[in-house]
């Protein structure tokens, strides 16, 4: 009984913490990210958030959008200004940057 009951408190500490199921969750699956950038997005509840509606208003902003196509390229030149972010700090800014950005797009 007591090694049953040992067993089962060991696979209890082994597993894996599972994320508060209200937590705030990217845009992408954190299950799968492996860059420095997006393992800081998954880390962070603000950036979670930011990075949800960034992604938001780019859907709406590829909708509404006359020429879709300069907004992936505005898009492609972001991701790529986002991902040179080394903290937290930097990538809020960037995201609040670009929220503000896609606004021009989609009013």
């Amino acid at each position: 009984m007591l090694r049953s009951m040992l067993a089962l408190l060991a696979l209890g500490l082994a597993t894996p913490a599972v994320a508060a199921p209200d937590a705030p969750k990217p845009s992408f699956d954190c299950a799968t990210a492996k860059s420095k950038v997006k393992l800081m997005i998954c880390a962070s509840d603000e950036l979670a958030k930011l990075d949800v509606a960034e992604e938001a208003l780019l859907r709406r902003a590829r909708a509404k959008a006359t020429t879709p196509d300069a907004v992936n390229e505005e898009q492609s030149l972001w991701l790529s200004q986002r991902d040179a972010c080394a903290s937290p700090a930097c990538l809020i800014r960037a995201y609040h940057q670009r929220i503000a950005d896609l606004h021009a797009w989609t009013n």
